[in-house]
């Protein structure tokens, strides 16, 4: 008795084995199946024919994807997003110097120069410029302070702006889209009405645009983000006025400057009367000699007649 109670306790478990296998084979038809049936539920409005309202089909399913991909404990932490600006105006006897200076600053930050606007003079020299420069993010702090040592500086001021939220907020409503635009593509290999496959494909081109321009929201998001913009002003110090002449020493040789300088000044005035004056007297001799002579002459005929009466 005791030696055949393990082979029939083998014989039993040999036995169950196939019973199990069955019983969860049935079980894995059975889920299937409830698949099958469930999503030929979701399928049976579209291939039934007539027009379907597609505007909240599928929203909570959208908002589901799109908060359990926001909630995966695989994500990373997200960093803070932060759009910095500033803005620099310098003073610089040589404006053209002062650029080469502002190359060298970029170059070592890993910087470059967005947009530029100078201004020359008449003879070639710069006397302006206007320079709108992106540096990354990390280095704006360091852009700024050697920035502002490269010239005299007038002025300098800086902003930050964090975009945290508009970056998640972005994110989950791609992710919605994303699972909105898989979905209506698998109804529209799934479609068979006509009519119904038009209206999925409207709303699926209505996806696809929201998709695009949330794509490239988030692309001018990223770029503001990872590089600081800052604005340079350069301005050409003007050149200083002449030093005044210095006052003449006192005593005989101050006296004999300032006799000097009356006689110049005396001379001077002469000359400018004469050189005004000159021109009157020109056109009064061209004028009142011929008159002169003219009237001479019938004097003189005059005399003569005078005698010969008598």
């Amino acid at each position: 008795m005791r030696a055949g109670t393990p082979l029939r306790r083998r014989t039993s478990l040999l036995l169950a084995v196939p019973a199990v296998v069955a019983v969860l084979a049935t079980a894995g038809c059975g889920s299937s199946r409830a698949s099958g049936a469930s999503a030929g539920s979701q399928d049976a409005p579209v291939a039934a024919g007539g027009r379907m309202n597609l505007g909240n089909t599928g929203a909570a399913q959208d908002s589901a994807a799109a908060a359990k991909s926001a909630s995966q404990p695989g994500d990373e932490v997200q960093q803070r997003a932060v759009i910095s600006t500033g803005h620099i105006a310098l003073i610089s006897s040589d404006v053209a110097a002062t650029r080469t200076r502002l190359d060298a600053v970029l170059a070592r930050d890993g910087g470059r120069v967005a947009d530029e606007d100078t201004v020359t003079d008449d003879h070639g020299t710069v006397t302006r410029a206007h320079l709108v420069v992106r540096v990354p993010s990390a280095r704006f702090d360091d852009a700024m302070t050697s920035l502002a040592g490269i010239a005299s500086l007038r002025s300098a001021s800086r902003k930050a702006e964090d975009v945290t939220t508009q970056v998640i907020d972005l994110r989950a409503r791609i992710a919605a889209e994303r699972a909105g635009v898989r979905r209506l593509r698998h109804l529209v290999s799934q479609t068979a009405n006509l009519r119904a496959l038009l209206d999925v494909e409207r709303a699926l081109t209505q996806r696809q645009g929201e998709l695009e321009s949330l794509r490239q929201q988030r692309v001018y998001l990223s770029d503001q983000t990872s590089l600081a913009t800052i604005t340079v002003d350069v301005t050409r110090r003007a050149a200083p006025p002449p030093a005044p002449a210095a006052h003449a020493a006192g005593g005989f040789v101050g006296g004999l400057g300032h006799g000097w300088d009356a006689l110049v000044a005396l001379i001077t005035a002469v000359l400018l009367a004469l050189g005004a004056v000159l021109p009157f007297a020109v056109a009064g001799a061209l004028i009142g000699v011929p008159v002169w002579l003219v009237l001479r002459r019938l004097r003189r005929t005059r005399r003569r007649e005078a005698p010969a009466e008598s």
